[in-house]
């Protein structure tokens, strides 16, 4: 999917990452983005922003993701699912 310090990440390892999903709900929540300390996690978080933009711009519901505990298995295949059409997209032309 990505890679990062020679090392391929899968989507839903992203998906599953805390920073993907502040970044998440960060965007859900209207909040501003905030990078400062975030270092190698920025990538995720940003990741997270754009996958809540992506779906909410296709007017898809942007379910509630937990900051602190693991994301319901339930929504991880279509959370990777926009993760994957982002990424392949002409979205970030």
């Amino acid at each position: 999917m990505t890679q990062l310090r020679n090392h391929w990440v899968k989507a839903e390892d992203m998906v599953r990452s805390r920073a993907w999903r502040e970044g998440y709900e960060s965007f859900r929540l209207g909040q501003p983005p905030i990078y400062a300390g975030r270092g190698r996690k920025s990538l995720a978080y940003e990741y997270g922003r754009q996958v809540a933009a992506f779906l909410k711009g296709r007017n898809k519901r942007l379910v509630r993701v937990s900051t602190t505990r693991p994301v319901n298995e339930h929504y991880v295949p279509t959370l990777t699912n926009a993760l994957t059409q982002l990424v392949g997209s002409d979205a970030f032309d």
